[in-house]
C-alpha cells in the first residue's frame, strides 16, 4: 500500500470536497487518471508485437550540469556528467495471469572527474496469477547495481563511488470470501557491498507479513497486517557492534476514495526492534505511510506523500535509523504534447545511538515536450540543501539536466 502522511493529505482532501464535481474530468474509463499516467493516443509508444507480449524498448541521453558534485560543505566541485540510458519492458497480453520483465541499464561519464564514472542496472521480472474467480498470487524478483548519492547520508564520503549490489525475492497470495480477504507475504534481501573495506555494511533481511483485510464498499478496504522481520548484518561495524535485529509489528490502513476526485491509500502502525548488542536499547517506534492523489483539473493532478520508517544503517555505532520523508508533487498538461512537473520534497534521518540528525530538502522541476509518439526533450531542475548535526555534512548543490529521450 502506497505511504501518505495523514496532515499533509489534509489540505488536499478539504480542496477535493469544495470542487464541483465536473472539474475534473475521468480520462480513462469512469476513473480519473493521473497526468503523467494518461493515455496519449497521438504520442504513446505502440511497442512490438511478439504474439501474447508486447516489448517497449526505450533509449535516452541527457547531459548534466552538477555544481557540487560530491555535495560537499567546503570543498565545491563542479562538472559535466553525460548519461546514457537504456529500458526494456515486456508484459504478457493475455485474458488471465500478467507476466512483466521490467530492464533498465544508465551509465554516468564525468567530464573532469572520470573516477566518479558509475553504470547502475536492473533486472525486475514480476508474475501474477488469477487463480479461481478472486484469488491471486504474486511474485516477484530484482538484481541490480546501485550506487549510494553523495546526498545519502549513508554515502561513505569515499573518492570513489559507494556501491553494492542487491537481489530480492518475494510473493504474496491472497484468498477472498465475499468481502473478507486474507493472505501472507514474503520477502528477502540480499545487499552486497562492492567497496573494499565496506564489508561491514553487507546484509539480508527477511520479511514475513500476515494480511486481513474487509471490503467496506467497492471503493474502501480496510487492511491489518501483523508482521516479522529478521536484519542479519555479515560483520560487525568498526565500533565492533552488532546490528542484527529481530522485529515484529503491525499496520492498519485504509484505501479508498474520498470523493470520486480525491483518492487516500494509508497505514499506520508500530515496529518492535529486539537487537542482539547489549548496547543498544530495545525500541518501539511508530510507522506510517501512504499516499493522497487529488485530480484537481482535467489539465492538472497533485500527489501528496509521506513515510516514516525504521531501516537499516552503515553508521558505525548505530543500530538502525528512523527515516521521515514528506513530499507534494504537482504533474501539469500544458498541452496534448507539453508536459511540466514539479516536487518539492523534506526528508529527516534520525540515528540511533549516535547524536547525529540530518535534514534534507528537494526542489525539482521538470519539462517534457513530445515530438512524437517515438521521440521527446525533456529539461530538469533540481536543487538540494542538508543541514546536519554531524561536522562538515552541510551542503547545497543545483544541478540542471538537458536531455533527448526514445521510445518504440
Amino acid at each position: 500500500m502506497r505511504r501518505l502522511l495523514a496532515g499533509t493529505a489534509l489540505t488536499s482532501i478539504m480542496l477535493g470536497l469544495v470542487l464541483p464535481a465536473g472539474a475534473a474530468r475521468a480520462q480513462e474509463g469512469d476513473q480519473p487518471v493521473a497526468v503523467f499516467d494518461r493515455s496519449r493516443p497521438a504520442f504513446d509508444p505502440k511497442g512490438i508485437d511478439l504474439g501474447g507480449f508486447r516489448l517497449y524498448p526505450r533509449a535516452g541521453v541527457s547531459e548534466t550540469y552538477d555544481d557540487n558534485i560530491f555535495a560537499d560543505e567546503s570543498n565545491e566541485q563542479d562538472d559535466f556528467i553525460t548519461a546514457v540510458d537504456a529500458a526494456l519492458l515486456a508484459e504478457s497480453e493475455w485474458s488471465r495471469h500478467e507476466v512483466k520483465v521490467d530492464a533498465r541499464v544508465r551509465h554516468e561519464a564525468f567530464i573532469d572527474n572520470s573516477d566518479q564514472d558509475r553504470t547502475e542496472y536492473f533486472l525486475r521480472p514480476a508474475l501474477r496469477l488469477d487463480l479461481g474467480e478472486r484469488d491471486t498470487a504474486r511474485f516477484n524478483a530484482e538484481q541490480s547495481r546501485r550506487v549510494v548519492g553523495r546526498d545519502d547520508p549513508e554515502d561513505a564520503g569515499d573518492e570513489e563511488p559507494t556501491e553494492f549490489n542487491r537481489f530480492l525475492a518475494g510473493g504474496e497470495y491472497i484468498h477472498r470470501v465475499n468481502r473478507v480477504f486474507f493472505g501472507f507475504n514474503a520477502e528477502a534481501r540480499r545487499d552486497d557491498y562492492i567497496s573494499g573495506g565496506d564489508d561491514d555494511r553487507d546484509r539480508n533481511e527477511y520479511r514475513f507479513g500476515l494480511p486481513v483485510g474487509y471490503e467496506v464498499s467497492a471503493i474502501t478496504d480496510v487492511t491489518l497486517e501483523p508482521f516479522v522481520r529478521l536484519r542479519d548484518f555479515d560483520e560487525l561495524d568498526s565500533t565492533g557492534a552488532d546490528r542484527d535485529a529481530q522485529a515484529a509489528g503491525a499496520t492498519v490502513g485504509l484505501d479508498t476514495e474520498l470523493t470520486r476526485l480525491v483518492h487516500l491509500n494509508f497505514d499506520v502502525g508500530f515496529v518492535a526492534n529486539d537487537y542482539e548488542d547489549s548496547r543498544f536499547d530495545d525500541s518501539v517506534d511508530l510507522i506510517f505511510g501512504g499516499e493522497a492523489i487529488w485530480y484537481a483539473t482535467e489539465m492538472t493532478t497533485l500527489k501528496a506523500r509521506a513515510e516514516r520508517r525504521d531501516i537499516a544503517t552503515s553508521q558505525p555505532g548505530s543500530s538502525s535509523k528512523t527515516q521521515s520523508s514528506a513530499g507534494v508533487e504537482v504533474q501539469h498538461e500544458l498541452m496534448r504534447n507539453v508536459l511540466l512537473g514539479g516536487e518539492v520534497r523534506y526528508i529527516n534521518d534520525d540515528f540511533r545511538e549516535v547524536d547525529r540528525v540530518d535534514n534534507r530538502a528537494q526542489l525539482d522541476l521538470s519539462a517534457e515536450y513530445l515530438l512524437n509518439r517515438y521521440v521527446s526533450v525533456a529539461a530538469e531542475y533540481r536543487y538540494e540543501q542538508r543541514w546536519s548535526d554531524a561536522d562538515n555534512q552541510d551542503y547545497s548543490r543545483n544541478l540542471i539536466t538537458v536531455g533527448l529521450k526514445t521510445r518504440f
